[in-house]
């Protein structure tokens, strides 16, 4: 997946949820990815024109995933010449950095809507004013609970740098050390 150092390694293969690094606390006080989170909206992605531009994902009342599984950057390129995946990985420059969530895919099988199904739902349907990553953007409909979450880390300087930390039992202290570690790094 290009030169993004350990970060290629970590995210091929698997399916994943990025979200910014203060956000990572609401989640684990919810016990839970948020369909709707406590957010306001110009806060998210693709909501400046309000519902009917919402991103696909949210539009069917899911969650957005990264199913890396199969990925090749040079292909997915050529197939889908303007796709924004490069906007969300490593991480949302504004963030200067991301916390990536794994998803256990047999645990969220029943709610999770592949990305092969929903580009055709998005088709199907003439979506066509929500944005979707064709074929590597997948939908968890409703919310995504702690529980199917394997792994988590933040990650900065272009996925040079990542850091592990155990989400199911999330140690705040642990989690406040990296955050300083990358606070100190970006000059937050």
């Amino acid at each position: 997946m290009g030169s993004m150092g350990e970060l290629q390694s970590r995210l091929y293969g698997g399916l994943w949820h990025t979200t910014r690094p203060d956000r990572l606390l609401s989640i684990v006080e919810a016990q839970a990815i948020l369909v709707e989170p406590d957010i306001h909206d110009r806060e998210r992605s693709n909501t400046a024109n309000g519902p009917k531009n919402y991103p696909i994902s949210r539009t069917i009342g899911g969650i957005s995933l990264f199913d890396f599984d199969g990925f090749d950057p040079e292909s997915y390129e050529k197939q889908f010449p303007v796709s924004s995946w490069h906007f969300f990985v490593p991480y949302v420059r504004r963030w200067q950095g991301a916390v990536w969530l794994e998803i256990e895919r047999d645990v969220v099988r029943e709610q999770l809507v592949s990305p092969t199904a929903l580009l055709r739902k998005w088709k199907e349907e003439g979506l066509y004013g929500h944005n979707i990553l064709p074929r590597l953007e997948a939908t968890h409909v409703g919310d995504v609970p702690i529980s199917a979450i394997s792994s988590a880390f933040l990650t900065w300087d272009d996925g040079r740098e990542v850091r592990e930390f155990s989400i199911r039992n999330f140690d705040h202290n642990i989690f406040t050390q990296i955050l300083k570690e990358w606070q100190e790094a970006v000059g937050k």
